[in-house]
């Protein structure tokens, strides 16, 4: 175990050295032109940031383009793409409203985007690979943070853009047909919250019964209880009941609770094979449990502390950054930030899982082959041969619920090009499948022939 943690800790140290470097060899233009401010007339204070027209920018947000320095607004206000306004590039506009909701996402408020400066107007058409829809007043409801609320799904600013007053002195808005391509939030918020239950009633189940408390059931309780913990914080997360500083906490929770839920699952498929392997005995339970709690907590730790030093320093440029918090109650929503802060760690860890189940498997099959395990064995060997081969066969197949939900979204992730993108009734059974783990990890651990007896023993 020791050898396989200092491996962990060699490929995250390689992982930041890669990271960091990649800083230095790729020119970074922080936003696109249409979201750049020139600030070049701006004022320089002596810790590099620029107030320019009542607008501070630091050093991390904006770029030198030439001799032409632009601001990233859209990094500072919140950005309103407007369409169908060429007339008033020259001259500005001076009205623009929408019903403006508060934090709860309640008490919408007719409010003009314009005059209020929370907001920043883009007067350009956002790119759309298909169609647009367009809204009627009355329902348009922009959010604080500057994303439209279209009947439960959440667009954000480069998703929509607003019209200006038409002749009936009426605004509207537009939405691009292709990008709505999740369930709406708050369906997708109560499958995860359907899920939970049976979560929690695996954890408690394990819990009370103490023949369960061994090394590997107080793996499975802790995985457990990491995937309750993300489900519960991804669901209100979706449900938008989050202020600003409560969405950012919540999300660092979040991705500790992820990342550790897979290195839990490391852990068991590393103890199984490891079990299986013939190094039984070599330590006691209690301090195996100890080595690989303290892999498992403290790997997604270094994790959280990598995201943490590079959102709140200059480390790194604003591109790389995770930005959490700064489009969601998670991790920056842009392909480049989720692969290198979730799913590249994700794919290694699953990578060695596959390692460790693929050695397993092999070694029960020769030792089956062989007539390892024969009716003359010591029954005691026998029955303990038989306990491995089965918690084997378990953890295989929560490995293999985990590994088809997360590959197939980190494959979805990836073909992000209209041409390859996934259909839409792909990305629902994503969703669906993503809701229905709990339920299946409850049937997986609780509902088997063993606990069962276990329950009635105990309380019967």
């Amino acid at each position: 175990m020791l050898y396989a943690l200092h491996s962990r800790l060699r490929l995250l140290k390689w992982f930041v050295v890669l990271l960091l470097y990649s800083v230095q060899a790729i020119d970074v233009q922080l936003c696109t032109e249409q979201e750049s401010v020139d600030i070049t007339n701006g004022t320089m204070d002596g810790d590099g940031s620029v107030e320019y027209l009542g607008v501070r920018y630091n050093s991390s947000q904006y770029f030198q383009d030439g001799n032409i320095r632009k601001g990233c607004i859209c990094l500072i206000r919140q950005c309103i793409y407007v369409c169908e306004a060429p007339e008033f590039v020259n001259v500005g506009l001076k009205e623009l409203y929408a019903n403006v909701s508060d934090a709860m996402g309640e008490n919408n408020r007719k409010i003009n985007l314009a005059a209020d400066n929370r907001f920043h107007l883009i007067l350009a058409e956002p790119y759309c690979e298909k169609l647009w829809f367009t809204l009627e007043q009355d329902h348009v409801i922009v959010t604080y943070k500057g994303d439209l609320n279209q009947n439960g799904y959440i667009l954000n600013y480069s998703q929509f853009c607003m019209l200006p007053k038409n002749n009936m002195g009426m605004f509207h808005a537009s939405y691009c047909e292709h990008e709505i391509r999740d369930l709406p939030y708050p369906i997708y918020a109560f499958g995860f919250l359907v899920s939970l239950p049976f979560l929690v009633a695996t954890f408690v189940v394990y819990a009370i019964l103490p023949e369960l408390q061994n090394v590997s059931g107080k793996s499975l309780m802790s995985y457990v209880a990491c995937l309750a913990i993300s489900y519960l914080l991804v669901a209100l997360g979706r449900l938008d009941v989050y202020e600003y500083i409560l969405c950012v906490v919540s999300a660092y929770i979040l991705y500790f609770m992820l990342m550790a839920s897979f290195f839990w699952l490391n852990v068991m498929s590393f103890d199984i094979y490891r079990t299986i392997g013939g190094s039984r005995g070599r330590m006691t339970e209690r301090r195996k449990f100890v080595y690989y709690s303290l892999y498992a907590w403290g790997s997604p730790l270094l994790f959280l502390s990598l995201i943490l030093l590079f959102d709140h320093t200059e480390l790194i440029s604003y591109q790389l950054r995770p930005n959490v918090g700064a489009e969601g109650c998670f991790l920056k929503d842009e392909r480049l930030t989720q692969f290198l802060y979730l799913y590249l760690p994700l794919l290694i860890i699953i990578s060695a899982n596959i390692l460790f189940f693929t050695i397993t498997a092999k070694r029960i099959n020769q030792s089956d082959r062989t007539g390892a395990i024969t009716i003359n064995d010591n029954s005691g060997q026998h029955s303990r041969r038989e306990h491995d081969h089965n918690t084997f066969r378990l953890y295989l197949r929560l490995f293999f619920v985990m590994v088809l939900s997360w590959s197939m979204e980190i494959i979805s992730s990836l073909m992000t090009e209209a041409k390859t993108a996934p259909p839409q009734w792909v990305v629902y059974l994503l969703d669906f499948w993503s809701c229905l783990v709990g339920i299946i990890i409850f049937i997986l651990l609780v509902c088997n022939e063993r606990v069962k007896n276990l329950l009635l023993k105990r309380y019967v």
